[in-house]
């Protein structure tokens, strides 16, 4: 016999009825969590529009086509392969485009060097998957097979999730400037970081402007200092990051590129503190408030009597005056008695950020050139450009 007692409260349904969806929540976000697809994200955070999912033996990388669909294939792909190689898991990758899906994997195997920088085997897949084609350059579809890793596994590591604790500030500060400096030389003497994927978003610029990824320095640098094998988990790169200061500290000038974040305003009072004894022109001050450093390189040009030694011996050299970029000859063009006049000394061979107080000028440093490309010069150093860079785009 039913008891009117045994009937269920109205907070008692209410309760059921929570704990019910919280269930049916829980149990959406498992199943998505557990879907195909992979989410792929750079070291810097930032989510590629790309589309991978899981497979039976591997990942699929989907093909690129039109202007929005799967628009960060290259940066994905990269990513992708840089992290199998930090993992060192074995891969092999197959074209697997439709109509060659009928196939036998073996004849659909791509070949790339495998001992190759990540972006020189990126070309080499897209030529081998265009092998006989009449589009040389598509972004096709690819299976890459991962024998041997699980797919948690797998997972954890092309999304980068892996097991890596970030570091604290006490420890990234153990990087020092001879680190930083070991970094730079052996990625430019072809070394490289299989843990860190190309940088997408900064350059970090030597000071003869050479662009590197700076958490590929970075991390370098750390191992270096720290004596352990470093991951892009381990600290995090962009304005206001202790790797960035660091390896501006170190000579390097962080440069954005291309959706990268823009460089923020010097603090005022570091511009007042550079302005200290110098007396900057109008133009001169829109340079310094883009890049306080810049004052430095300018006091060391109005050095008494460094311009006058540099002409005498440029006019020893040479016989005449021209500027060294534009080829420009002012004699020519204004005759001699002006025509000086419009050749400037630039100090060029020690990059603005290196400038130490302590740096002594020779006449190598030194640079003639006309007004015009002086002041494009210094507008560019000003921008954080590098002097080589700065020259190629004038």
């Amino acid at each position: 016999m039913f008891v009117e007692a045994d009937r269920p409260s109205r907070l008692e349904i209410t309760a059921l009825a929570h704990s019910a969806a919280r269930q049916i929540l829980l149990l959406l976000f498992n199943l998505a969590f557990m879907s195909d697809q992979l989410i792929l994200v750079t070291d810097d955070g930032a989510q590629l529009n790309a589309k991978a999912e899981m497979h039976e033996r591997g990942f699929v990388l989907h093909s690129r086509s039109g202007t929005d669909r799967n628009r960060d294939y290259r940066a994905a792909l990269e990513l992708l392969l840089s992290r199998l190689d930090g993992a060192r898991i074995t891969y092999r990758i197959y074209l697997d485009s439709k109509p060659v899906q009928g196939i036998d994997l073996a004849q659909r195997e791509l070949s790339f060097d495998r001992m190759s920088p990540v972006p020189t085997r990126f070309d080499e897949l897209v030529r081998a998957m265009n092998k006989g084609s009449s589009s040389h350059g598509a972004w096709r579809r690819l299976l890459i097979e991962t024998p041997g890793t699980g797919p948690a596994r797998l997972r954890e590591v092309v999304e980068g999730k892996g097991n890596v604790v970030r570091l604290p500030a006490s420890e990234l500060r153990k990087v020092k400037p001879s680190h930083i400096h070991k970094a730079v030389r052996k990625l430019l003497d072809g070394g490289d970081t299989p843990n860190f994927a190309p940088s997408r978003e900064y350059d970090a610029l030597t000071d003869t402007g050479i662009p590197l990824a700076p958490k590929k320095v970075f991390g370098l640098a750390l191992e270096e200092a720290l004596g352990i094998e470093t991951y892009p988990g381990h600290f995090s790169a962009g304005w206001g990051q202790i790797c960035f200061e660091l390896l501006q500290e170190a000579g390097l000038w962080i440069v954005p590129k291309n959706g990268g974040a823009p460089r923020p305003k010097p603090d005022p009072k570091l511009i007042e503190s550079e302005l200290a004894n110098f007396a900057p022109t109008e133009e001169e001050l829109s340079w310094i408030e883009g890049n306080p450093k810049i004052v430095s390189h300018l006091k060391r040009e109005r050095a008494p009597g460094l311009a006058k030694e540099k002409r005498d011996a440029f006019i020893a050299e040479h016989k005449r005056l021209f500027c060294e970029d534009c080829k420009l000859d002012p004699v020519e063009q204004y005759g001699p008695e002006a025509g000086s006049a419009c050749i400037e000394v630039h100090h060029h061979r020690t990059h603005v950020a290196n400038m130490k107080p302590s740096h002594k000028t020779s006449m190598d440093d030194l640079k003639c050139l006309c007004a015009n490309c002086h002041r494009v010069l210094h507008r560019k150093l000003a921008l954080g450009l590098s002097e080589s860079r700065a020259i190629q785009s004038n």
